[in-house]
């Protein structure tokens, strides 16, 4: 598959998201529960369009999503998709217009690392869409991703998640004196925001994120110049199935590194 296949496949599923969202007002309502998530009928749609967008073009291949689980499309996979139909559901549901759809490409068709992903695509409701080639860079709308601009800011801004479990890590408080926090929803495209420069950096220590959460973004995020990490500093391993991670991204390694020093003092 080439990159501009699966732009289009992730621009058709965004549609056709936008359009069930707005042509049913129940498009929120639970379907299902799992362990530490829900499925909503909108999430059903997007795996309906994805599996749709891959048999209309004659392509196969094996599909790990998060409501679905492990499938085939198509008789014989070619290659395997990681997907997550709506990073940021919960927004989604309340109106909020931050979520998107992301789809991450593996030649390999038996379990995929986190190293075997070659391109992703991610595509905001709002109608951008970021794209990486491993060892080709990334983009956002068609155009390399490169140096934001935007106006001075005393300190960084960066999206931190640590609510809803009952263990905080002590150095966040001591952290969080010296930054700007924000929490968007969407931990895919948070960290497409630290690719562009949008913000600063994305941190997860909540010990809640997947593999198919953010295998698409982590390639976007590299490919920027970025760095992505555990929270102790460790390049992210295992598979497409890993689960329980906490994360820091930045693109600048000096934050990086003050941010791992931080988390980590007890």
């Amino acid at each position: 598959m080439e990159i501009e296949t699966l732009i289009e496949i992730g621009i058709e599923i965004r549609e056709i998201i936008g359009s069930f969202i707005r042509e049913n007002a129940d498009y929120g309502e639970m379907i299902a529960r799992r362990p530490k998530d829900i499925t909503r009928k909108m999430d059903m749609a997007a795996e309906t369009a994805l599996d749709k967008a891959l048999l209309s073009r004659g392509l196969s291949a094996r599909i790990i999503s998060e409501e679905l689980g492990d499938r085939i499309v198509g008789k014989r996979p070619d290659f395997m998709l990681v997907f997550d139909p709506i990073d940021g559901s919960t927004n989604a549901t309340c109106g909020i217009p931050f979520f998107c759809t992301s789809l991450a490409y593996s030649g390999k068709t038996e379990m995929a690392t986190f190293d075997d992903i070659s391109m992703a695509v991610i595509c905001d409701i709002s109608g951008n869409t970021y794209c990486a080639e491993k060892g080709k860079g990334a983009f956002l709308n068609g155009k390399p991703i490169g140096a934001k601009l935007r106006g001075t800011m005393p300190k960084p801004v960066i999206s931190v998640y640590s609510y809803g479990v009952p263990d905080v890590p002590k150095g966040l408080i001591e952290l969080e004196k010296s930054i700007i926090v924000r929490a968007l929803g969407s931990i895919a495209l948070d960290m497409c925001f630290v690719a562009d420069g949008t913000l600063d950096g994305i941190i997860d220590t909540r010990g809640l994120v997947s593999g198919y959460d953010i295998m698409a973004s982590a390639l976007i995020l590299k490919e920027a110049g970025g760095y992505l990490t555990d929270i102790e500093g460790n390049i992210l391993a295992g598979n497409v199935k890993v689960t329980g991670l906490s994360i820091i991204g930045t693109k600048n390694k000096e934050l990086h590194d003050k941010i791992v020093r931080t988390l980590g003092q007890v």
